[in-house]
């Protein structure tokens, strides 16, 4: 009932502050940006989109809006932290917790339900994507679905019951949709709780997404025992120019030494590749690296051919209307090609009718 909460709660959801969505028409390309995410699942009937106006040379948020799909439950903390944000950067921004949005509202509603934070789990996403970074929880190339109705792996139901502290199956599908279709996976979702319960754990998880975590959900931090039943970290199989192949991708199965960390080691001059080699090897980029995580947003990026230091591909799904298909080719994919691959490269979109 809304009298449950706060009235500050009441006020940001009877009145909410920054509602709706930025236009192409409201950005001037040459000194912003537009950048926009979302978070959560429409068809679960939790869905929310954060558009933030960038200043391309601080990265200052100039405005913010945001729209909700399904329940009204994320309204009032969206409205509270886009008023938040607005004249931050997007790394002071970042620093915005669901404690502090707690402690601004007096209550949030997400954390007295067990909610996820969509609009911070929102932010989150908006910055991995300016940084070109994948997208948090999305599965691994060459892992399996333990839910085949809605494609989770086991690694992120462990996650989500290890970082947001799930006891139930419920909640399993609440914070990640698994079990939410056929149900025939709920006796290896209850395995997984109780062997969670017992820190019989398999999955290794960085201090990086602890911390996310608690900024994101409101989560405690993890405690000494958490950390010392925490699997060790797989050592990723290394190429000679230094790209990291997933552990099950059946290039990585060809790269020798796959003890030794990262390191940064000359690359095989460009010019010096034979065009087949060229081809193939941002191929294995493309299809190992950069397609699984793009993939998991509906959309898709193929390569039809290299013309020089030009990479041409086309792109699908969702990327062919999305207006964040630009950074996503030049922030994500062109990027990870000059650090992997060649650093004078050029990725460029082409049209091909079907």
């Amino acid at each position: 009932m809304m009298f449950d909460y706060s009235e500050k709660v009441v006020n940001h959801f009877l009145h909410p502050r920054h509602l709706g969505v930025i236009l192409d028409s409201e950005i001037d390309p040459a000194t912003e940006r537009l950048l926009v995410a979302d978070a959560g699942q429409v068809t679960r009937g939790d869905a929310l989109r954060l558009s933030l106006k960038l200043r391309l040379t601080d990265e200052l948020i100039l405005n913010a809006r945001f729209q909700n799909f399904g329940t009204g439950m994320p309204i009032a903390s969206a409205s509270c932290l886009c008023s938040m944000i607005v004249g931050k950067t997007i790394s002071e921004a970042l620093g915005i917790s669901a404690t502090d949005l707690d402690r601004e509202l007096e209550g949030l509603p997400e954390l007295k339900n067990r909610q996820p934070v969509l609009i911070l789990i929102a932010l989150d996403n908006a910055a991995r994507k300016l940084r070109g970074l994948p997208l948090r929880d999305r599965m691994s190339p060459g892992e399996e679905a333990l839910c085949t109705c809605f494609e989770v792996p086991e690694s992120i139901i462990e996650r989500a019951v290890r970082l947001r502290g799930l006891k139930t199956v419920d909640e399993i599908t609440a914070a990640t949709k698994a079990g939410g279709g056929c149900h025939t996976c709920h006796p290896e979702l209850e395995e997984i709780l109780a062997r969670c319960e017992k820190r019989q754990y398999k999955f290794h998880i960085p201090a990086e997404a602890y911390d996310a975590a608690h900024r994101l959900y409101g989560t405690e931090l993890p405690s000494s025992g958490e950390l010392a039943h925490n699997p060790p970290e797989k050592q990723s199989r290394i190429a000679p120019d230094g790209f990291v192949y997933p552990d099950k991708s059946p290039v990585a199965a060809l790269v020798a030494n796959t003890t030794k960390p990262r390191q940064k080691v000359a690359r095989r001059p460009w010019n010096e590749m034979t065009y087949a080699e060229r081809v193939q090897r941002i191929q294995d980029v493309i299809e190992y690296d950069l397609r699984p995580a793009i993939r998991t947003d509906g959309g898709d990026v193929k390569l039809v051919d290299v013309k020089d230091n030009r990479v041409l591909v086309t792109l699908h799904g969702h990327c062919k209307t999305c207006h964040s298909a630009l950074s996503t080719l030049k922030m994500g994919v062109e990027k990870r090609l000059q650090d992997a691959v060649w650093p004078e490269l050029e990725v460029e979109e082409i049209f091909i009718e079907d």
